[in-house]
């Protein structure tokens, strides 16, 4: 087991010190990060595109047209939702893999600490993403239930408590199951506090997304102006089929999904280091 004690990150943090220390990771970090994220989320593109939902995009003028290709899409849907899991499963194993070893080891080789973590947490890790979406999914579903307000809290809530789950498959080496039951008992070690950083963070990644998903529609501004000067008419320039946007979409969101993922598995790796320590300082304390 990893030894957690000698990591940099196991030490007292508060809020604002849990967003430095993820973006301070970022940027020392962030080749290994933004290439292995590139790959995965590329290939996860790269199954929407050949199974057909990039065409849907085409038909937005013809709402009827789109539903009935989307219902034809539905076997495909079920494919593309499994290879999804697994890959961005096997992403995450990964990065949380990298940031906890590669802090502890210099040395560790790269492709090393991925096979292991396949190995070793893959399927533990996967099976922990699909809980966890469902226990989002239905605490919202209930929130919904006892008015809008209660479906918002409910997942500020779960979403919070498992946020460091992911971390937590990799550095006790627990199961699915376990690691959901653990991340429970170890966000309620420092609640409020974990709730701050996890409503920051998700704040300042949505100000991310934004600047970023606006940066990357800059070609298709640029191709949205010259279909306008060609056929004068603002309109038409509207009309997606006209513009090749099949592997350009596929590289663009690959780009955008690889600058963003990394720092969600940063997050939960250092959310995870400060409710543990806070967790074994209280141990100490009450003995």
């Amino acid at each position: 087991m990893i030894d957690l004690k000698q990591h940099s990150l196991y030490k007292s943090m508060e809020v604002d010190s849990v967003i430095s220390a993820v973006f301070n990771i970022y940027l020392k970090k962030f080749i290994n990060l933004f290439i292995f994220s590139f790959v995965a989320v590329f290939i996860i593109q790269l199954l929407a595109y050949n199974l057909g939902f990039f065409e849907i995009y085409a038909m937005s003028e013809n709402p009827e047209m789109m539903m009935r290709e989307f219902s034809g899409l539905m076997g495909k849907v079920g494919i593309y939702s499994i290879g999804a899991v697994i890959i961005y499963g096997i992403l995450n194993v990964f990065l949380v893999s990298y940031l906890l070893k590669s802090d502890l080891d210099p040395k560790a080789q790269v492709g090393d600490i991925f096979m292991e973590s396949i190995r070793k947490y893959g399927i533990h890790m996967i099976f922990f993403l699909i809980i966890s979406v469902l226990i989002v999914f239905f605490g919202a579903l209930l929130g919904i239930i006892a008015f809008i307000i209660g479906s918002f809290i409910a997942v500020i809530y779960l979403g919070t408590v498992l946020f460091p789950g992911g971390t937590i498959v990799v550095a006790e080496e627990k199961n699915a199951l376990e690691a959901v039951g653990r991340a429970f008992t170890l966000a309620h070690k420092d609640f409020w506090s974990a709730l701050g950083s996890a409503v920051l963070f998700i704040l300042i990644m949505i100000l991310i997304s934004i600047v970023v998903a606006a940066i990357m529609s800059i070609p298709f501004v640029i191709m949205f102006f010259d279909q306008w000067n060609e056929t004068g008419n603002m309109f038409e320039a509207f009309k997606l089929q006209k513009y090749d946007i099949g592997m350009w979409a596929v590289v663009l969101n690959s780009l955008v999904s690889a600058l963003i993922y990394p720092l969600y598995a940063i997050f939960s790796v250092v959310l995870y280091f400060k409710l543990k320590f806070t967790e074994d300082n209280k141990t100490v304390i009450t003995e």
